[in-house]
């Protein structure tokens, strides 16, 4: 019995194309996992470092519990990640896994946390202040935020801002409130100017990791923020301006909006920022570009290694510098020389990979290579989705199921995915890849 030819290989190029485009997305938006640990373990070192500043060689005068309670802190964002493994893995091993590793680590904290409250009666109100600050931080200040257009890039740099913060209390307040023994000396001014030095390169090790884990949202609500000035009143052919509100934009340029009592007009071709905010062009300007944004966080981080260095020539506590230098360093190199950063280097993608090869399709097919070509055209939503409907017609729903595996229950690819495509290689790539390839422009 002859069995039947398969003529689906006639199509593995158009599915590779989209394989492929989905590990540029998947790449893009993954977390940065690498960057995490390095964070986690940057804030480790540094709070070795205040201990070894308080306690010097005298290893045993230092608070273990303290340290190993303010090391599984530190790894929170990790904790909540493994948290999120046991509700979502299909798989049994991982959620076993990841259920016997926070075990382990609730169990040690709270070990930890009565042996200190044992040792000192203040003690709870201390470990238990940035706990508290980070439920009221997280599940209020954050959720009060209602700018959908804005959200996200104010809350990713208060994050930043509110998580130095933290660390500078975990480094700066907690070693030398539970310090062990009374006739221990050390130098509060020396401990308070180190602190400094660790908040400084935390927020920027932080904020590095935003962005690579926001991606292209950050640079998109950067550049809709816009810019508004207070003018005295409207023209009388402007009308009664209507009250600014976060849900009527992005404004355009032109538009008159009435906030707290003054009047405002729109100056860039799209607004969203509230006109009564701070002046926001620092923002714009450094993370308007992605570029930019790389060059000025690798200046920011060759400045405080210039200041380490001096302090290692000049202080007679060179040795407590010299390590700082060695994260500092890391961290420039990390953002120096990552060829896959989602802001600062974004993966590379082929847009020619966007095209679809329509020579070798087999007779009587034209009506689907318009289609396809139609989806080029006129954009990616509708043209493309009648075309693989077309296809899915045409051969019994084998590339329909196909598409159903890779993007859902729906057997056509969602336009919102479409638009995810093009919108990503707009803002990754700017005008050069539509002027290049006009084609693959977004209508």
């Amino acid at each position: 019995m002859a069995m039947k030819s398969d003529k689906r290989p006639h199509y593995e190029p158009d599915f590779a194309k989209v394989d492929s485009i989905l590990r540029h997305l998947q790449q893009t938006e993954s977390h940065d996992w690498l960057g995490e640990i390095t964070h986690w373990g940057t804030q480790v070192c540094y709070l070795l470092l205040q201990n070894y500043n308080i306690t010097r060689l005298n290893i045993q005068s230092s608070n273990f519990h303290l340290i190993l309670l303010t090391t599984f802190f530190f790894a929170q964002r990790i904790w909540f990640f493994l948290w999120r493994m046991t509700q979502f893995s299909d798989a049994h091993g991982v959620r076993f896994a990841c259920h016997l590793t926070l075990f382990f680590v609730m169990v040690d904290s709270l070990y930890c946390g009565l042996t200190l409250a044992m040792q000192d009666s203040f003690a709870g109100v201390y470990l238990a202040l940035p706990l508290l600050l980070s439920v009221l931080f997280y599940h209020g200040y954050l959720k009060s935020q209602t700018n959908v257009f804005t959200a996200e890039l104010f809350n990713m740099l208060r994050r930043c801002v509110y998580h130095s913060l933290e660390a500078a209390y975990c480094i700066g307040v907690l070693p030398l409130r539970f310090v062990r023994y009374d006739y221990i000396y050390y130098d509060t001014s020396r401990c308070a100017f180190l602190t400094f030095l660790v908040t400084v390169h935390i927020f920027l090790s932080f904020l590095c990791l935003e962005l690579h884990c926001l991606g292209s949202e950050a640079l998109q609500q950067t550049r809709m923020l816009g810019e508004w000035r207070r003018i005295a009143e409207p023209g009388p052919k402007q009308g009664k301006p209507a009250e600014w509100s976060s849900y009527g934009g992005p404004y355009p340029r032109g538009a008159v909006v009435l906030c707290k009592g003054r009047y405002y007009e729109a100056l860039a071709a799209q607004n969203t920022c509230m006109p009564t905010s701070l002046r926001l062009w620092p923002i714009v300007f450094i993370l308007g570009d992605s570029q930019r944004a790389k060059a000025f966080m690798l200046v920011a981080l060759l400045m405080l290694n210039m200041v380490l260095v001096q302090l290692v020539l000049w202080s007679n506590q060179w040795i407590m510098y010299a390590i700082m230098i060695i994260p500092n360093a890391i961290h420039f190199l990390y953002v120096k020389l990552r060829k896959t950063h989602s802001f600062f280097n974004p993966a590379h993608l082929n847009l020619r990979q966007l095209q679809w090869d329509l020579r070798g399709m087999p007779p009587g097919q034209s009506d689907l290579g318009k289609n396809c070509r139609g989806a080029l055209d006129r954009g990616w939503a509708s043209g493309l989705s009648k075309g693989l409907a077309e296809m899915k017609h045409r051969h019994n729903g084998e590339l329909g199921n196909h598409f159903a595996d890779s993007f859902g229950d729906s057997s056509c690819p969602d336009p919102l995915f479409m638009s995810a495509v093009a919108a990503s290689t707009s803002f990754f790539f700017g005008n050069a890849g539509s002027t290049r390839y006009p084609d693959l422009a977004p209508s």
